[in-house]
């Protein structure tokens, strides 16, 4: 068998090295790149909020210092056509460092590794203009002795827009309400501060995954909180949180508010309303076997209440608390001092009136000439603290 010879340049194979499709190992590799990118490539970033989009969707940045986001959304949109870009034949590849890069002598079959590095840039005013250079090291076929080596300038130019979310936010659009009430009493303005402060933290968590799920709004009311939702399953999740947090239970309603122009659907605004409990911390109250508790802390799970007979703390479930058919009562409340101390009794005076009254002596300790918080209800008087001063 004769000689061969590559049909490009005509070196035989002897001084070429092995041919590959009929062309010598240096033809072979400039008749076949690997790295198809265009030299210019353009991107935008949100003005508002410095999201930008990656494959498509729009993601809010890593960083909001101005020239580092530049940098970022321009790098992004860079990596993403470079892995549009390869020759079909490079099954897989790895991003490194120029000095890596430069190091590499092996690479499998269908592998290939690519560096970047801005080489040029202004980034004083929009749109701000980068120019990088790409490397690519790769091997594509099996009779390669030398990796494909390839350097290219791209320019990428980052251009200011105003992304969909912001577009609706500036807009004042939202598209569902979170009320948030207590039961038979308004919210109470200890009660606003730690809802509102609960959401703040929330609603950071949630847009991580739901871009849509700002605050538009928050109206205060009488009754309560408003909060206007960008996202209806985002003010769900504000809700759920609310009631693990306070307790109470969460509902929904519905208002059709008109028709989508694209698909002619009815489209309805969404009303979340998370109800908070009535009891509050100090509220006192009374089971269905009349025993009176004082509560101690109301959260998601139930009822922290002291037994104003015992002085005994329990927790009840809501389940439990509905069960057990407790509700607040009225109850007066008048201060007592402690006079003295039998087996069985105890002699109280009252601080007002000083009309003096026995009780039966309370199972935890109480001391004479000390002065307490009293429970006048249904006739009874029950020790509720020491007073403090």
């Amino acid at each position: 068998m004769g000689e061969r010879f590559c049909y490009r340049c005509g070196i035989s194979e002897e001084e070429g090295g092995p041919l590959i499709e009929g062309l010598c190992q240096v033809c072979f590799r400039k008749e076949n790149p690997v790295l198809l990118i265009d030299g210019e490539l353009n991107t935008e970033l949100c003005q508002n909020c410095g999201s930008y989009k990656k494959r498509g969707v729009w993601v809010d940045p890593k960083t909001y210092e101005l020239e580092e986001l530049i940098f970022e959304v321009a790098e992004s949109a860079l990596l993403e056509a470079i892995e549009d870009s390869f020759d079909e034949r490079v099954k897989t590849f790895g991003l490194v460092s120029p000095e890596e890069l430069e190091s590499i002598q092996e690479l499998s079959v269908g592998e290939a590794v690519v560096s970047f590095e801005p080489v040029d840039w202004h980034i004083d005013y929009f749109p701000a203009i980068i120019t990088y250079e790409v490397r690519v090291k790769a091997r594509i076929h099996e009779l390669q002795r030398e990796l494909h080596d390839e350097r290219k300038h791209v320019t990428v130019y980052v251009r200011q827009t105003v992304c969909p979310r912001c577009q609706k936010f500036l807009g004042g659009y939202f598209e569902a309400i979170l009320q948030v009430r207590a039961e038979d009493r308004p919210l109470a303005e200890d009660e606003r501060k730690a809802v509102e402060k609960l959401v703040e933290e929330k609603v950071d968590e949630i847009m991580r995954r739901d871009r849509m799920g700002f605050i538009q709004d928050t109206v205060e009311k009488d009754e309560g909180l408003d909060f206007y939702m960008g996202s209806t399953s985002a003010a769900r999740k504000l809700a759920q949180a609310i009631r693990e947090h306070f307790g109470g239970t969460v509902s929904e309603a519905y208002e059709l508010v008109g028709l989508d122009r694209q698909t002619s659907r009815e489209v309805y605004r969404t009303s979340v309303s998370v109800r908070l409990p009535k009891f509050r911390r100090g509220d006192i109250v009374r089971d269905r076997k009349g025993k009176v508790y004082e509560v101690e802390r109301v959260d998601g799970k139930g009822l922290a209440m002291r037994d104003l007979s015992t002085g005994e703390s329990e927790h009840r479930d809501w389940k439990t608390v509905e069960r057990e058919s407790v509700e607040t009562v009225e109850a007066e409340k008048r201060e007592a001092m402690v006079t003295s101390i039998g087996r069985t009794e105890v002699q109280v005076m009252d601080m007002e009136t000083y009309e003096t009254y026995e009780l039966e002596k309370p199972k935890f300790e109480v001391n004479e000439g000390e002065i307490y918080e009293m429970v006048h209800l249904g006739g009874r008087r029950y020790f509720l603290r020491r007073k403090s001063y």
